[in-house]
């Protein structure tokens, strides 16, 4: 049975569709997902057991979360009701138009106790954002009288240095920064590579035999993360570390089947090796003889399932994270 008794403190992803197809972003968002936002209803639930868990306060992303600034707002009054705090909202500031308009959004998301936005500053997201749209809602924000965290602003300078009036490609900033920026990124923002990041970076790392892999597996122990984990607006419980996985938070709640989420369980309880033995036993899988780690080799795993099988496995969703 796998099932989760405490929770400390995690997001909730109330849309995957984005404006921006990021080269860093871990749940691989895009325009092509639906326009699905978290209900009002499934809001609540989420939050309840949230609660009934032990955590008290989360941070909202997407996606991006304000893309709708109406349905943000029943999010919100959930949280409001079941006595969860919102500690920031992830933005990238796409949204952003005019003064008056920010002024509005920024007006309401106070009005049900929102005080700090996450406002991303990075060259991932100045692919597709320019950066004017960066200061006007830091400007904003600073008028209304919300707080902000700026992240990263190890960065600022860099964008900083380009015409903030269009989108700049990383190209153009391995051109004026150097070859290895792409490496330069990766050390400072500290990201989790898994989803689109693992795609981007999986060419610079190193390759590991696949007999290796399998003599070092160990359990990935994905319910441990009680301090970084996700929930969709589906209602799913994602690893802290592992998108791609899901799991209904309302089964984890009171103990979900291990048989129905067999993936899930091998690797929480087995580990590689245990997922290896699976694939190759019941969906024929052929491993290759060297993989980038781990995470590759179950990446691998993974797609085969889902997009050349067309498998729809209830551990591995949801499925626009693989086609993405």
């Amino acid at each position: 049975m796998l099932k989760i008794d405490y929770l400390v403190s995690g997001g909730i992803i109330t849309n995957y569709k984005c404006t921006s197809v990021c080269k860093h972003c871990c749940y691989s968002s895009s325009p092509n997902w639906s326009d699905d936002y978290m209900t009002a209803a499934m809001a609540d639930e989420v939050f309840s057991i949230l609660r009934s868990l032990g955590c008290y306060h989360v941070h909202i992303g997407g996606g991006e979360p304000l893309l709708k600034p109406d349905k943000i707002l029943d999010v919100l009054d959930a949280a409001r009701k079941n006595n969860i705090e919102i500690e920031y909202i992830e933005t990238n500031s796409s949204w952003y138009r005019d003064e008056t308009s920010s002024n509005a959004i920024l007006k309401e998301l106070k009005a049900y106790g929102v005080n700090t936005l996450l406002i991303s500053i990075d060259p991932f997201h100045n692919e597709y954002i320019p950066f004017w749209k960066v200061k006007a809602l830091i400007e904003a924000c600073s008028k209304a009288g919300m707080k902000v965290f700026p992240w990263l602003m190890e960065f600022w300078d860099d964008i900083d240095s380009m015409d903030d009036e269009k989108p700049h490609s990383l190209d153009e900033y391995k051109q004026l920064f150097g070859h290895d920026y792409m490496m330069q990124l990766l050390k400072k923002y500290g990201l989790n590579l898994k989803g689109r990041a693992f795609k981007t970076y999986k060419p610079m790392m190193k390759r590991q035999p696949f007999e290796q892999i399998l003599n070092e597996s160990i359990p990935c122990k994905l319910l441990s993360g009680i301090y970084h984990f996700h929930i969709d607006l589906y209602g799913n419980f994602i690893p802290q570390s592992c998108p791609g996985f899901s799991i209904p938070l309302r089964e984890l709640a009171h103990g979900a089947d291990s048989e129905k989420y067999r993936i899930f369980n091998t690797l929480e309880s087995v580990g590689i090796r245990g997922f290896v033995e699976l694939a190759e036993k019941e969906y024929r899988y052929k491993p290759r003889e060297e993989y980038a780690g781990k995470c590759d080799l179950c990446y691998d795993m993974r797609n085969f399932l889902v997009l050349e099988l067309g498998l729809d496995l209830a551990d591995l969703k949801p499925v626009n994270h693989y086609k993405y």
